[in-house]
């Protein structure tokens, strides 16, 4: 089935037709269980309502612990950043930009002197200045945790054409305990994530758009791509893409449209999205260079390790020899890009945190960020929802399986071309993506985060799966709606399971122990 391309434009006011006809199935079952479910709600309130739950749990109480895991690092880049030093770090500055902007913005250490925290690389917890806030930085990430869950939501219901079930399978993301744990803190993967779903929702849209191609959608492809570049460079593996794209409106177009001109559009909407992410990589550094206009302190061990990759023509900047200017802002560049090329290759192979990429799908590798003691212990424990990583798991499986059958079994009633394309480009993103980091996971140590953009893919899938089953069987489209409030009392209750891992909540021992029951995710103290 197309969709109607100008659903983007109209989405605050638009009703999908499967509701203006009939009650949704999981509005149905909700209200036999005495629920009450808007037969109608419009695409900005259930937005609205996605945001507001999202803020509830990536925005309250975020300054609740001191520092977790890389936080030690990222806390000394940002606060160059806002002394406008210049630097570099083992990621590309966007996020570090963002969070040091947060934190002018809200200035909770104001009257608190931070400076000493800007002297190195990495700073321990107890070298943290008394009275120390954490808020401004959190925030920054908690308040792109929110946009992601924005952006998941959009990307659902142009997947499911359905309000009421985009808000269903919104709860994938809402309520992923390791999204929680990680994005409430000064971490750089809310940030990725985010723009990385603006990249798969333009990629959605162009697909079911078909060959009418929009340049102001593939600019936006380019653009969220290159942000979610500038944030941490592993994401270049979407660079899949638009390049999906672009073959797919030409395999589609081949034996029915003019090849010169064909190639011609193909040609142009390439240029175009390539054009999107330069912008995007040319003016995050622009405005790195620009904020970043003293020169490091080579007195002190951070700006020592910086000093050595600043090149000649970047020198001449930061003693005000020469004004900013494109030739400046490449030299940055460059410099930057041997930075993080030296750091990677100096990172560890092995680590007691580490796992292994293929392990990320079957949610081992659980990470223990902080714990304390006083009676009870708290732990701030990189733990997923369990029940969606299975469905995560699934997911793919699922797919192929539903793939060999279109060709086995063809049948009329499943013949939906977008679908089918959308299945197929999306499983091979994901099968992309874990050959691209099992590849990496021999050159450095990997962690469970890094599967975050994976596990997204499969979240993807899974709207996808659904309808493709009920369309092919008419028992799970009976029971669709039944399948969709099941699916969504386990999300919570396992959400609810193991929140206190997520939100520092004290456990006694035995409480602790209770949370390995159904898979050993924390060794309990």
């Amino acid at each position: 089935m197309e969709l109607d391309p100008s659903k983007l434009e109209s989405m605050a006011s638009h009703e999908p037709s499967l509701e203006k006809s009939q009650t949704s199935p999981l509005a149905a079952v909700l209200r036999r269980l005495g629920a009450y479910v808007p037969e109608r709600i419009g695409f900005a309130p259930a937005m609205a309502l996605v945001a507001l739950l999202a803020s509830l749990n990536f925005l309250v109480g975020l300054g609740g612990h001191r520092s977790v895991w890389d936080e030690s690092y990222y806390l000394t880049s940002v606060e160059r950043y806002k002394e406008g030093t210049a630097q570099f770090a083992s990621h590309p500055p966007l996020a570090l930009m963002l969070m040091a902007a947060g934190d002018a913005v809200l200035h909770p250490n104001r009257g608190v002197d931070t400076h000493k925290i800007a002297w190195d690389k990495q700073v321990k917890d107890e070298e943290l200045p008394p009275h120390f806030s954490f808020v401004g930085m959190r925030a920054t990430s908690g308040v792109f945790a929110v946009l992601g869950a924005v952006l998941f939501f959009a990307l659902m219901y142009r997947l499911t054409d359905s309000i009421t079930t985009a808000l269903v399978f919104s709860n994938l993301y809402v309520f992923e305990n390791s999204f929680i744990t990680h994005f409430r803190a000064v971490h750089l993967d809310a940030f990725q994530i985010a723009f990385a779903l603006g990249a798969l929702l333009c990629f959605v849209i162009g697909v079911q758009r078909g060959q009418r191609s929009s340049p102001l959608l593939e600019l936006t492809l380019g653009l969220a791509l290159g942000l979610a570049i500038m944030v941490k460079v592993n994401v270049i593996v979407l660079l899949v893409l638009p390049a999906m794209l672009v073959l797919r409106r030409v395999e589609t177009g081949w034996k029915s449209e003019p090849r010169g001109a064909l190639l011609g559009k193909a040609l142009r909407d390439s240029a175009i999205m390539a054009a999107g992410c330069f912008i995007a990589v040319a003016s995050v550094y622009t405005v790195h260079v620009a904020v970043s206009s003293h020169p490091p302190v080579v007195e002190s061990p951070a700006g020592a390790k910086d000093a050595k990759f600043i090149s000649p023509t970047y020198w001449a900047h930061l003693r005000h020899q020469r004004p900013l200017s494109p030739a400046v802002v490449l030299a940055a560049a460059q410099d930057y890009t041997k930075f993080m090329d030296a750091d990677f290759h100096g990172v560890t192979k092995n680590d007691s945190n580490g796992s292994h990429p293929l392990e990320w799908p079957l949610h081992r590798g659980t990470i223990n960020y902080r714990w304390d003691s006083s009676g009870s212990t708290a732990y701030v424990q990189l733990v997923g929802n369990v029940f969606g990583w299975w469905l995560g798991l699934l997911a793919p499986f699922a797919t192929v399986w539903l793939l060999a059958l279109r060709w086995w079994s063809p049948r009329p009633e499943v013949a939906d071309a977008t679908r089918r394309d959308l299945m197929i480009m999306l499983l091979l993103q994901y099968l992309m993506f874990m050959a691209v980091h099992i590849y990496l996971g021999t050159e450095r140590v990997m962690y469970l985060y890094h599967y975050f953009i994976g596990l997204l893919l499969t979240f993807s899938l899974l709207p996808l799966v659904l309808a493709e089953a009920s369309d092919r069987w008419p028992a799970v489209r009976a029971r669709q709606g039944a399948l969709l409030g099941g699916m969504t009392a386990l999300l919570l209750l396992s959400f609810v399971f193991y929140s206190p891992l997520s939100f520092h909540r004290p456990l006694t021992h035995g409480e602790c122990e209770l949370r390995n029951v159904i898979q050993h995710v924390v060794n309990c103290r």
